[in-house]
């Protein structure tokens, strides 16, 4: 393995591999057809790797080709692998691997008029002919863009009715990625449910061959995730993951009561991972996220971890590194939580001194990968004078999926007070960091000398089905903000069987089995697709998953794939608008605990959130741009309305995506003949109808708290009636749903603190609606009064349908701004110019808050700047206009799109001087 070990720790240099191969002998070389004619006599097939091409002969490349041979082989055709042009029979279709700039490749494409791509994991496919023979070209501009060119290949053949069919290219297939990292996180939580996929070397190989496929780049297998903190631990497998994988000469450090053989087996089940992901070409990261070794508040740990002490601790994680990074070459990076709940205290920099040594002296590139909650400018300086690529990790939104943008701001919660930090303009901020909770908080400043990873937990979603092409080419087109380095996505079912949950028996859950696919991924191949495809390329054909939905529901592939579009965008919508905890422990809106409209005493398990704690209260996590429900409840009876999204809009959101889906799962439903009995159908449509009854539920809850704000404000009796019948329309949606998902799942799905069944939900919901009930006609009025009119206004806009103005006008944001000088904005309103326009702006720094100025008018356009005092400081700056028609109506510019997938402000980064 060591040729492929090397070629994986060297990062795929594309100047080791991009030779001038023996393909440039090949003679005249002429676009053409006639491919199908040679298929359709004998099926007979050959795949050319020419022995001289370093990069085509690489063992990625040599993998993916076995691929293509073996989908080509299902399909009935003979297939063989050939080192040279010579060795293809006349009666033989020939299939070219190999690197982009071989003269065959370069020769081809530029008869196509297209121009072959230079950046690196690009590919090409084109067919044509050499010597009147049809080919097919797959080329890529180094290792991974050759493997995903095959990959490519085998994936259409796979997918489409025959051979031919696979391998027709009318015109070529030239993509490039979009953003540099694209990572799976998968992380270990639970010795019950988890050893079984860890062990099993065959799960590995289809699992890592499907993440490859779908052009996910990079694998993070993260170890001691199972908690939060090294306190309250029952299941204490991995938490420190070190003793559980090597001996350390020198230390007699052990994992109480872990036999030695297991030990052993943990640790050769680690290489084995790490050479199939070096054999496929994927980058290979190992997650230590708790390095704790005494485990306080936990007297019911299992396997606690014997003969370490204080004064022996760092040197210890030093040396098991470094004979980790030693015997495993195919690791190419390493993610640590760096803060306090690693176990690590504050203010402990020679610890991570010390650890990061491990990775200076391994003697080849190893990533050092740091999450960036609460990181303290200090680590960072450590990580970096490494000299090794060093990476910066923070949340996307908080421990949730949101919308596909970067929320404008945090939630208030999370703001550090003004003055509590110092901005030294050498990296992060000093101080109060309490804003890294959330998001990239200070970690995208221009001219870094780090890069960025987003990372998304896995709080809002954890086992349901998603996929939505729009949602996820949004994630894809976000992933590269202000130059980051794209996305690590935690996986479904990522923190199963969490705390010491776990449970036997699966980890999907289904409490029937007949649902349940061989490999627990594989219910999810469908949203794996769309993530990796889109996220390498947002603009991917939409062929790519038509053609894999086609293959299993034929006739039915369209409604099937526009039921799961509409309804995937449910639970990110009300994570964003809802942001109860940004702790993924503490909050999980898939099976969502209630939280009371008006009393406190019945929320008292829901403590990461401002008070008064009640559902009203609670802030999004993009509070720039979307109302609380009692907020807008305060603006409808003052009359004090602005131009953010309103909870009302989202009810209405939530009411036309449940509509949309219903109509399309029963449209798939009756073009399958056999739907009650293909478990790929029903596993869709039940994690459909779930989401539509959570749809449902969460409009309804919204519209509740409204009125029942409207009525605390001004006693209109018929606001807290409303409000009442509006909670008790979602709750029996949610009952609906319930009912039938008990024949689904089972009784117990278990995240950690957070599990259950949504049956278990329906009495806190009846106990809120009482409570609602014995509160009418006992509101203390206000002192001055009850305003009547704003009563009667607040009521009928509460009632009545939402309709926001939307404008298509044109704005195109300066290429960039210099440092010290004014950044003119100017927005052309030449369709139904607005009374006014307020410029919002702030730097791409969400510690802070917002400014903002009013524009001034000039004929059809509104013009000013951000001050030039505004522009010294080294971030980017991100910008959107509030526009006032009339009373009442107000808008924001540029508008969420209908499918909520855009950016719905503007960025400018800074011009280099």
């Amino acid at each position: 393995m060591k040729k492929v070990m090397d070629l994986v720790t060297s990062g795929f240099s594309r100047r080791n591999f991009l030779k001038t191969t023996a393909l440039a002998t090949i003679g005249s070389i002429t676009v053409g057809s006639g491919l199908a004619a040679v298929l359709s006599k004998k099926g007979r097939i050959v795949i050319l790797i020419d022995s001289e091409d370093a990069l085509a002969s690489a063992i990625p490349p040599l993998w993916a080709a076995g691929e293509l041979k073996i989908a080509m082989e299902k399909q009935g055709s003979a297939v063989r692998i050939v080192k040279r042009l010579a060795d293809v029979k006349t009666d033989e279709f020939c299939i070219i691997a190999g690197g982009m700039k071989s003269s065959a490749a370069l020769s081809i494409i530029r008869k196509q008029s297209a121009s072959a791509p230079s950046e690196p994991e690009s590919l090409c496919i084109v067919q044509g002919e050499i010597e009147n023979r049809s080919v097919l070209l797959a080329a890529g501009t180094d290792i991974r863009g050759l493997v995903y060119a095959l990959t490519e290949l085998a994936d259409r053949v796979s997918c489409l009715a025959s051979t031919p069919a696979g391998l027709e290219f009318g015109t070529p297939v030239i993509e490039r990625p979009s953003s540099r990292i694209r990572s799976i996180l998968r992380g270990f939580c639970s010795e019950v449910e988890d050893k079984s996929w860890f062990y099993d070397k065959d799960y590995w190989r289809n699992y890592l061959s499907m993440l490859v496929s779908t052009r996910v780049n990079r694998f993070n297998l993260s170890l001691g995730m199972g908690y939060n903190s090294a306190q309250g631990i029952t299941d204490g497998y991995f938490i420190f993951p070190y003793p559980f994988l090597v001996k350390v000469p020198g230390y007699e450090v052990h994992a109480k009561d872990l036999p030695e053989e297991e030990r052993v087996r943990n640790f050769e089940t680690l290489k084995f991972i790490g050479e199939e992901c070096a054999r496929r070409g994927l980058y290979f990261q190992l997650g230590v996220w708790t390095l704790a070794y005494t485990w306080n508040a936990s007297p019911n740990a299992t396997y606690r971890i014997e003969g370490l002490t204080d004064a022996t601790h760092g040197s210890y994680c030093c040396e098991a590194l470094a004979i980790i990074l030693r015997e495993v070459p195919a690791i190419t990076g390493v993610t640590f939580r760096v803060h306090s709940e690693s176990g690590i205290p504050k203010g402990s920099g020679n610890f991570w001194k010390t650890q990061f040594s491990a990775i200076e002296k391994c003697g080849r590139p190893v990533e050092i990968d740091m999450h960036l909650k609460l990181m303290e400018a200090e680590t960072l300086a450590f990580a970096l004078a490494t000299g090794q690529r060093t990476v910066v990790s923070p949340k996307f939104c908080g421990e949730h999926m949101g919308l596909p943008y970067h929320q404008a701001s945090i939630r208030t919660k999370e703001m550090s007070p003004e003055g509590s930090f110092s901005d030294e303009g050498i990296g992060l901020l000093a101080g109060d960091r309490r804003f890294t909770r959330s998001g990239y908080g200070d970690s995208l400043s221009e001219n870094r000398n780090w890069d960025v990873v987003f990372r998304i937990w896995p709080g809002t979603q954890r086992f349901l089905l998603g996929g939505d092409p729009a949602t996820y080419a949004g994630y894809g087109r976000t992933a590269s903000f202000c130059g980051a380095a794209g996305f690590e996505w935690s996986e479904p079912l990522h923190f199963k069987g969490r705390h010491g949950t776990g449970l036997s028996g699966g980890r999907c859950a289904y409490a029937d089995n007949s649902l349940a696919p061989h490999y627990d991924f594989e219910k999810y191949l469908y949203t794996y697709r769309l993530w990796g495809r889109l996220g390498y390329n947002p603009e991917t054909d939409p062929e790519v998953w038509l053609r894999y939905v086609r293959r299993d529901f034929g006739k039915a592939a369209v409604p099937v794939m526009d039921a799961l579009a509409s309804v995937s965008r449910v639970l990110p919508l009300f994570t964003l608008v809802h942001g109860q905890s940004t702790d993924c422990g503490a909050y999980w809106p898939e099976i969502y605990t209630n939280m009371s409209i008006a009393s406190e005493e019945l929320n008292k398990m829901h403590k990461d959130t401002t008070p008064p704690v009640l559902f009203g209260n609670v802030c999004p996590f993009d509070p720039q741009l979307f109302y609380t429900p009692f907020e807008y409840g305060e603006a409808l009876v003052t009359g004090k309305t602005n131009g953010k999204y309103t909870p009302l809009e989202v009810a209405q959101w939530f009411e036309e995506i449940a509509a949309v889906a219903k109509k399309n799962i029963s449209k798939a439903r009756s073009e399958l003949k056999d739907s009650a009995s293909n478990p790929e159908f029903r596993r869709v449509e039940e994690d459909v109808l779930i989401l539509c009854g959570l749809a449902l539920f969460f409009a309804g809850k919204l519209r509740s708290a409204v009125l029942w704000q409207i009525y605390t404000l001004t006693g209109e009796r018929k606001a807290g009636e409303e409000a009442i019948a509006c909670f008790t329309k979602g709750r029996n949606a949610w009952a609906t749903m319930a009912e039938r998902a008990k024949n689904v799942y089972v009784a117990n799905i278990s995240y950690g603190t957070r599990h259950g069944h949504w049956l278990d939900r329906i009495p806190s919901f009846d106990e809120d609606i009482s409570d609602l009930q014995n509160r009418i006609g006992k509101i203390a009025l206000p002192s001055g009064g009850v305003n009547e009119a704003g009563a009667v206004s607040a009521l009928r806009i509460a009632l009545g349908k939402t309709v926001r103005t939307i404008v298509n006008w044109q704005h195109t944001s300066q290429e960039g701004y210099i440092n010290g000088k004014p950044l003119p904005i100017n927005l052309n309103c030449r369709t139904k110019p607005p009374e006014k326009v307020v410029l919002y702006y702030r730097h791409v720094d969400q510690a802070e808050r917002w400014q903002s100025v009013g524009l001034t008018r000039k004929d059809t356009t509104f013009q000013g700047e951000i001050p030039a005092e505004y522009t010294t400081r080294r971030f980017p700056l991100q910008y959107y206009f509030e526009v006032t028609f009339g009373k009442g109506d107000v808008t924001l510019f540029p508008p969420l799109a209908g499918d909520l997938s855009n950016v719905p402000y503007f960025v400018v980064r800074k011009l280099k001087s």
